[in-house]
């Protein structure tokens, strides 16, 4: 059976009107809903993106700190993504890598000896070991 209803004179909306607007309605609705999905892949892969560096400065702690007084290595904080800036901790109770309200802690071997450090993407440092202190120094 089919309705084919047209709009009458008075202006009132028919079945098929209402039809296709709930029609367009659910398409709309399932856009949004895969787009929004999309979105959140996207921030998890950067936030792994994130993690990587963050367990690079801890391996760069490791092997300064493993290597003994006046080692030293260059550290550099990858850019991962335009929209929102991540920062990384170091102190003596490990790496803590934050971005867009997540945080991780990558443990270290030193847990004593190391100067406090909160390090942004874009910036080079140095980590040195001096007398068995481990330090950051923007470059």
């Amino acid at each position: 059976m089919v309705i084919n209803v047209s709009m009458d004179q008075k202006g009132i909306a028919t079945a098929d009107l209402l039809f296709a607007t709930l029609i367009a309605i659910v398409i709309m609705g399932t856009m949004i809903s895969t787009i929004s999905n999309e979105m959140n892949k996207s921030q998890s892969g950067d936030f792994g993106t994130i993690r990587m560096v963050g367990e690079k400065t801890a391996q760069t702690v490791n092997t300064v700190y493993t290597n003994g007084n006046g080692y030293s290595m260059n550290l550099t904080m990858t850019n991962v993504t335009s929209s929102s800036n991540y920062t990384i901790m170091v102190d003596n109770s490990g790496v803590l890598v934050n971005y867009a309200g997540k945080t991780v802690n990558i443990n270290i071997v030193p847990k004593t000896n190391i100067t406090t450090a909160t390090m942004t993407q874009g910036r080079k440092y140095v980590v040195r070991n001096i007398n068995g202190t481990i330090s950051f120094t923007q470059i």
